[in-house]
């Protein structure tokens, strides 16, 4: 189990809290434990991802782990919904268990290779999970029953065939694309946003992801020379 050295911890703990949990988190909460982190997501009510986290049950508490530049924000959004509830939400400086804390750019890499985009502040509520390939890499369990932006998730996940995808690439220019930066088609219609960077390397979610055989350019129209790029 390992964690980025920019996670913050933060303990839910009461008698309501696996309840509580299971109305606003993607995944099942059910399936926590302490020998195994179980990654999820959390959605404001349009279905775009507020934030990303794994989780380990300690106990009866949760602990969950997440880039520290969004838990401010994780933490307000629970407490809004919290206050039905018998549930404590705090932040701590350690878990209990053994965890392997990684560089957060080897951890940023980890990600990227393998197709896993961690939010950060400056993608927060911009894309929904499916953009984000969230249903094929098990943080989205559509037999839990409803949570937070449940109704407009399931809308897209069942209303026919999903084209996006994700693209890893490589460029030459450490600087050359920034997270959020659109990438567009020869015709400059935009077919895709960078949602992930770390040093030459990232992750392209793109409308239709057999669009990744195209030439693809900035919004001037400058081609980007990728070294690499591919599907994930």
């Amino acid at each position: 189990m390992n964690i980025s050295s920019s996670d913050a911890i933060i303990q839910i703990s009461g008698l309501d809290s696996a309840e509580f949990l299971q109305g606003q988190i993607t995944n099942d909460v059910n399936l926590a434990s302490s020998d195994q982190m179980l990654r999820s997501a959390i959605c404001n009510v349009k279905g775009r991802v507020l934030a990303v986290f794994k989780i380990l049950k300690i106990g009866a508490d949760f602990h969950i782990f997440l880039n520290k530049s969004i838990a401010e924000k994780f933490r307000f959004h629970l407490e809004k919904y919290s206050v039905f509830y018998k549930t404590k939400i705090e932040f701590i400086n350690k878990s209990s268990k053994n965890i392997e804390i990684i560089s957060e750019s080897d951890f940023r890499l980890r990600c990227i290779e393998e197709g896993f985009v961690d939010i950060n502040e400056s993608i927060s509520e911009f894309f929904t999970p499916h953009e984000l390939n969230y249903q094929n890499l098990g943080l989205i369990n559509f037999e839990k029953g409803c949570f937070t932006g449940q109704e407009v998730i399931a809308r897209m996940h069942y209303r026919g065939k999903l084209m996006f995808g994700l693209a890893k690439y490589r460029i030459g220019a450490e600087n050359f694309l920034c997270e959020r930066d659109y990438v567009y088609n020869k015709d400059n219609k935009r077919i895709g946003q960078i949602v992930s960077k770390e040093k030459d390397t990232g992750l392209i979610a793109l409308k239709d992801v057999s669009l990744i055989s195209e030439s693809l350019f900035k919004e001037d129209l400058e081609k980007i020379e990728f070294l690499s790029i591919e599907s994930k």
